[in-house]
């Protein structure tokens, strides 16, 4: 059964029973809103048809407060008396799947789930799925994506200039593409990272309604300088590979205000991306510039690796350790960032769902957005155990 509280605008769900191979699931709270939450990580489906949901409900009882809270940011609606929530792509049914053949018989991401160094990260804090205010295009909430980082470089004018991307994975550190931070051309020097930020051109952000009244505003922005650059040994410019690296920040990174939050990477359960679709988001910074001074996000399909091969046989040479996404009109990573995140939500430490990081915005044609011809990410999983030996305290 269901109480609904009108009067207050909002809705609460005592009961719902949920049946999904055999399990009841009661007690599953979730809180309404007037208009429906739109989903920039999955499709809006019911509750009974998105196993990891489900998985969530039956793993975690009794219900963590944690728990609900991601529940009611998941919601987007009803369908009838059953709640709906943002599912990710491929898992919008109960059917079980096989995992596919791997063509070239590789070796599986590296298995880091007793690795020491993952208590440098904030398991608890990390990839919060905060459903956005803002609704339709590309437009992003100001409390949407708060791992985003942006990395300035001083070119020899009188003003810095932000020409990657990046995204905070702990207090200390920012994940990008090794392209970001080596082998720069001469007029470019790495100076500092600016976490927090939203609209470039404001000195706070704030989201606003249907009238252009201000309703809700963050902290201002965090500026660091660089401590330290470590890029992966084996990065190459010829084939473009290994492109990730980390940068070490000056201080501490304060993650009280709400605008800023670590994003959670990908190991243990939630190393592989078994999705249709995934997330990259920025401000369309390359190291030839800045497109836009709004924080802008784009669903875009993934592209099979090995169809990605044969795309690009005839320029480059794409491997088991990249993954491939896009290949849309004018859209791909022309709305990320060089460093900046591919990302997906997925069970988390198997606990909870979050926003996982799977890919760093690696390259693509010059002429972004070309029709058939999709980015190219390198895939984080496979480089966890690299991260996290190169962490320290």
């Amino acid at each position: 059964y269901k109480t609904r509280l009108f009067g207050k605008s909002y809705m609460l769900i005592s009961q719902i029973n949920i049946m999904s191979i055999g399990f009841f699931v009661f007690f599953l709270a979730l809180t309404a809103i007037d208009a429906q939450n739109e989903c920039s990580n999955g499709n809006c489906v019911n509750i009974r048809k998105c196993p990891e949901v489900i998985s969530l409900l039956t793993n975690s009882r009794p219900l963590s407060a944690e728990t609900l809270q991601t529940l009611r940011n998941l919601q987007c609606g009803f369908e009838g008396n059953d709640p709906k929530v943002c599912c990710s792509q491929a898992s919008t049914t109960t059917t079980t799947t096989t995992e596919a053949p791997n063509p070239e018989n590789l070796s599986n991401p590296p298995d880091v789930t007793n690795h020491p160094n993952l208590r440098l990260f904030d398991h608890t804090m990390c990839g919060p799925i905060t459903q956005s205010k803002v609704v339709g295009g590309n437009k992003t909430g100001i409390f949407q994506y708060p791992w985003m980082a942006l990395i300035a470089y001083d070119t020899g004018r009188p003003n810095l200039e932000f020409r990657c991307g990046g995204t905070v994975i702990s207090s200390r550190y920012v994940l990008t593409a090794a392209h970001c931070v080596t082998f720069l051309p001469g007029s470019l020097r790495l100076i500092g990272v600016r976490v927090g930020d939203h609209d470039l051109s404001k000195e706070r952000d704030c989201d606003t309604n249907n009238k252009g009244l201000e309703v809700v505003c963050a902290e201002r922005y965090q500026d660091f300088s660089v401590e330290s650059v470590q890029f992966h040994p084996e990065y190459t410019r010829a084939k473009l590979q290994n492109d990730i690296a980390l940068i070490r920040l000056n201080s501490t990174v304060d993650f009280r205000p709400r605008n800023v939050r670590p994003v959670c990477l990908p190991f243990g359960t939630a190393t592989a991306l078994n999705h249709n679709k995934a997330v990259v988001t920025g401000w369309g910074a390359t190291e030839l510039g800045t497109r836009s001074q709004d924080l802008l996000q784009a669903k875009l399909p993934l592209v099979a690796i090995e169809q990605c091969k044969e795309i690009y046989k005839r320029t480059t040479e794409i491997w088991y350790k990249q993954l491939c996404a896009g290949g849309q009109m004018n859209v791909d990573s022309c709305l990320g960032d060089s460093g900046g995140p591919l990302q997906a939500a997925g069970i988390y430490n198997s606990r909870s769902i979050r926003i996982i990081q799977y890919g760093v915005v690696s390259y693509g044609l010059k002429q972004c957005g070309t029709e058939g011809f999709p980015g190219v990410y390198t895939n984080v999983a496979y480089y966890m155990d690299w991260i996290l030996n190169t962490l320290t305290d």
